[in-house]
């Protein structure tokens, strides 16, 4: 009995300072992250077409801007996250929504997994979230802002490997 409460407490005492030094999952955060040009470029292969759909789109009406949008559709519910097929990366779209003046749409990146040839130290791939909000008026082009977000819906990251590494959206600026 003795024996089982020292071995609890030091699990205990070794996961708080697990936490407490900082020591804890992969983020890669700010422009100057230290992601590695790998996994970067494999969320750009995905993210940069996607930026010219948002940014730069074909239509200048809210509902058509919305279907236009390259990736897969998930309606946001738990039970659902497990048919989307992200095994090699993707891009899932979110919380869509839309006005005749505006439209919103939360954006999942996943990069998919690393090259099993890359021998580099990192996680094995990354993923990153932001939410898009456009407003569409009188000018030739819709207005889009990015909102960076500070984590992506579990369901989501739980689809992803057991070292994937969140990273936010001004990583992949540039």
């Amino acid at each position: 009995m003795e024996r089982g409460r020292t071995v609890a407490s030091a699990v205990t005492v070794g996961a708080i300072a697990f936490l407490v030094s900082g020591c804890g999952p992969t983020e890669y955060r700010g422009y100057d992250s230290g992601i590695d040009g790998v996994l970067w470029r494999q969320i750009a292969a995905f993210e940069d077409p996607l930026s010219r759909e948002l940014f730069s789109p074909r239509v200048n009406e809210s509902e058509p801007y919305l279907a236009a949008l390259s990736g897969t559709r998930w309606d946001g519910e738990a039970s659902t996250a497990a048919e989307l097929d992200l095994a090699a990366g993707g891009v899932v779209l979110y919380d869509l929504s839309s006005t005749p003046t505006s439209a919103t749409a939360s954006v999942f990146i996943a990069s998919g997994p690393r090259s099993p040839a890359d021998d580099s130290t990192g996680p094995s791939e990354v993923y990153t979230c932001y939410r898009i909000e456009t407003a569409f008026n009188d000018e030739p082009m819709p207005s889009a802002g990015r909102v960076l977000l500070d984590s992506c819906p579990e369901p989501l990251v739980s689809l992803r490997a057991e070292d994937a590494a969140f990273a936010s959206g001004e990583v992949f600026d540039g």
